[in-house]
């Protein structure tokens, strides 16, 4: 951004933790004051920045106001710390005022005071993007010492002024200069929410990354304002909201709870309900559970709002312990409190225990055993079955166990934890019947067959492949056991396996691309791009957790409206309501392009975002609603006919934009000029097909290109027409040994001779490999 040849953007964060004290008086500023100590002098006076303070005046403030500064530190995905900023206490019961962007979009927020003392955020008292100030909630154990507040409204031009913050994550430093202006800014200066539409004070004061969200003080110690921005060109210019906007969002809170503001690994509570303590969360279909549970032994639950049927029925899990010393497994027949049957791994052993209470008197072990079946450290699945008068338990698919048990029947089924090692959790299922289907003797004979020819004689793989895909689960089977079986051959079959899985998810998603356009269903065919990369992800799963939120979004719409008006109300209800945003902090992360981590995370990047609001649009019925492929970027598109076109970028929260907003978005992220054919309707295979040039941009990127090898594989499945993907799959299956691959691929393009390539050069490639 530009404005008057000044650069500015948001204070970036940085984390680190040492204590720091600023000087800023020059040599020039020393030479040219007076003795301080000269007897005859009035009130001593010393010069700092060129502006003449009373001695000891700034340090008076910096003393005063130093124990109400705080660190704020949020959360990345990985649940590592990603930023630091700024804060400082407004009032004595620990409400905090700091910048937006500080605490990040759905994070877990931490707060350090001056004494070291660290709390977790309880709440976002109030929060406006628009001035980018959030007021947060600690639950603090004492009285706390805060900032009075000023008069923004009262600041004169040239007022002397102390800026305190954490530059460069540095704690606490302090700094003095002046108010240069009082001014509203130009279209180039942006902060959180756009361009500011109130007047901003202009400062002359250093300005360093990890600044953001500290006070702005006058001399007597009351906040003015709150940094926000900084030049990136001088560093003695930055801009701080007047403290005027701050009291009226003490006096106008809108409070979110901080489990309703997380959207980041937390658990759905209309999915999952924890209990007796313990950190639960969830992330990319992976249930973790941390920290010592308050029950005894460190008993913690996590119970399943999935209705439990009579029994006969089935539970299953699939876990892992990160320390054999744990104990993770199932629980079920809760009452909701501590009465359960508990079925787990517990220091290499299974054991199946009746808790009929709060300690061990009322726990009674029903059977520990140790078998071959489980593998520590691995994932193992576990199974109970629930019958009116047993308990029948297998590990991964063996029997395990049987028990003459009927004291309790009725209750929840879910998950639960023992003592403190970190456990993991996936694919949790309830079912009349989770057992694995026997497979017809004729057709493990047949598929037995195809293994071991391919085992002996080897062949092409990509034939075989499709050959056993109409039977994947006993295929995989098969081919896992002869891998364990012949240890010299195992990398092959492995890696017949990875190709039967990509064989697979692309024959289901050119089988939902050869439906007719407004039944091809884009949701289904991102699940299945996530798959590639994740094949235990549960698509019947994920399919039913969107069906629920396009009930919910169908109760906000009232028959009355019209068409648009429901688009923008599913905007609202996204965005607002449900906590959908655009990643800013972590853009480039691939769980923004797997579905099923932006329906977790409820954070995404324009593509992935657009498609959650095509599909519930699809399923609500809301017609002509489609997705723009821009140049850069891409946005929902909703036209009712030809000359009516209203647009909505859903990594703004669905703001909606005209053309000439889609012109400008254009122009800042490819430089290029808005052609009117780039609003039409993008096909939904070219929406499947840029998803899929995402993750290559990605992992082509990464040291080891070939993990882009499948999405490679995949895009030219739907197209094979596309020369620069196929030269580029050339180029990464000569990376990954497969120089038949390649060959096959630069064969190609001289065959069929696309336009814009240098043929002689690929002859001369061609002839090097072979």
């Amino acid at each position: 951004m530009n404005c008057n040849g000044i650069r500015i953007n948001h204070l970036p964060l940085n984390v680190c933790a040492v204590c720091l004290l600023l000087p800023f008086a020059s040599a020039q500023d020393a030479s040219e004051s007076t003795n301080p100590f000269t007897p005859q002098a009035p009130p001593v006076v010393i010069k700092s920045n060129g502006l003449v303070f009373e001695k000891g005046r700034i340090e008076k403030l910096t003393k005063k106001s130093q124990p109400a500064l705080v660190t704020i530190t949020h959360s990345s995905r990985e649940g590592t710390v990603r930023g630091t900023g700024t804060g400082f206490i407004i009032s004595p019961d620990g409400l905090i005022a700091t910048n937006l962007h500080v605490i990040g979009d759905g994070r877990p927020i931490q707060v350090e005071l001056h004494d070291g003392t660290t709390y977790d955020a309880t709440a976002i008292h109030a929060w406006d993007r628009r001035a980018d100030i959030a007021i947060i909630k600690i639950d603090a154990k004492e009285k706390l010492q805060a900032l009075d507040m000023g008069d923004s409204d009262e600041i004169k031009q040239g007022q002397a002024i102390v800026a305190f913050g954490n530059p460069r994550g540095l704690q606490f430093s302090v700094v003095n200069g002046v108010v240069s202006a009082i001014r509203k800014l130009e279209e180039d200066f942006t902060i959180e929410g756009g361009v500011p539409d109130f007047p901003m004070i202009q400062v002359a004061i250093p300005i360093e990354m990890g600044n953001s969200g500290g006070p702005i003080v006058d001399l007597d110690g009351k906040v003015l304002g709150i940094v926000t921005i900084k030049s990136l060109v001088t560093p003695n210019l930055g801009f701080a909201t007047p403290v005027n906007i701050l009291k009226s969002m003490i006096d106008k809170p809108n409070p979110v709870p901080i489990k309703s503001w997380l959207t980041i690994g937390n658990l759905d509570p209309n999915q999952w309900q924890p209990i007796m303590g313990g950190e639960w969360k969830q992330h990319a279909g992976v249930i973790t559970v941390d920290a010592y549970g308050g029950g005894f032994g460190g008993r913690t639950l996590c119970l399943s709002e999935l209705s439990v049927p009579k029994p006969p029925y089935d539970i299953a899990v699939k876990v892992k312990l990160d320390d054999e010393s744990g104990a993770a497994g199932l629980a079920f027949a809760s009452d909701g409190d501590e009465v359960h049957y508990g079925f787990y791994p517990s220091n290499g052993q299974i054991r199946l225990t009746r808790f009929e209470g709060p300690d061990i008197y009322s726990w009674k072990i029903l059977k520990q055993v140790k078998t071959d079946a489980y593998r520590p450290g691995e994932w193992n699945q576990i199974r109970a079955r629930i019958t009116d008068n047993k308990i029948i338990c297998y590990v991964n698919g063996q029997i395990v166990m049987e028990v003459e048990d009927d004291t309790f029947r009725a209750g929840q089924a879910g998950l639960c934890r023992f003592r403190k090692p970190v456990a993991h959790f996936k694919g949790f299922h309830i079912g009349a019947d989770l057992s694995e289907k026997p497979v017809p003797k004729e057709l493990m004979t047949k598929l037995s067959k195809q293994i071991n020819g391919y085992s002996r004689n080897g062949g092409d793989q990509r034939k075989i492949a499709a050959a056993l895909a109409s039977h994947v689960m006993p295929s995989k089977k098969l081919l896992t056991k002869k891998a364990e079986e012949l240890e010299a051959r195992a990398l092959k079959l492995r890696h017949l396996t990875v190709m039967l899985h990509e064989t697979d998810i692309q024959q289901r998603i050119l089988k939902i691309l050869s439906n007719d356009e407004n039944k091809i269903n884009l949701l289904e065919a991102g699940l299945l791009i996530a798959k590639l990369d994740n094949a235990e992800l549960d698509i019947d799963g994920y399919l039913l957790e969107f069906d629920r939120l396009a009930a919910s979004a169908q109760q906000t719409l009232s028959e009355e409206f019209s068409d648009l008006e429901k688009v923008a109300r599913l905007g609202k209800f996204l965005f607002q309501e449900n906590g959908f945003h655009g990643s800013r902090g972590e853009y480039y992360h691939r769980s923004n392009s797997y579905l099923n981590e932006v329906l977790d995370d409820r954070e995404g990047i324009p593509i992935t975002l657009s498609v959650v609001f095509i599909e519930l649009a699809r399923l609500l019925d809301i017609p002509h609603v489609y997705g723009i492929s821009l140049p850069g970027h891409f946005v929902v598109g909703y036209r009712p006919s030809k000359n009516e076109l209203q647009m909505f970028d859903t990594f703004q929260a669905g703001k909606a934009i005209s053309k000439a907003d889609a012109a400008d978005l254009v122009r800042g992220t490819s430089g290029q000029v808005l052609d009117e054919r780039a609003l039409e309707a993008s096909p939904k295979r070219q929406i499947i097909m840029r998803m899929l040039n995402n993750l290559i941009g990605l992992e082509l990127n990464e040291k080891d290109s070939t993990k882009a090898l499948p999405y490679l594989n995949l895009l030219l499945a739907i197209d094979p027409d596309r020369a620069p993907e196929r030269f580029e799959r050339s180029r990464v299956r000569f990376q990954a040994d497969d120089r038949d691959g390649a060959i096959e691929d630069l064969q190609w393009m001289i065959d069929n001779e696309p336009a814009g390539v240098n043929i002689d050069m690929i002859r001369q490639l061609l002839d090097r490999l072979q």
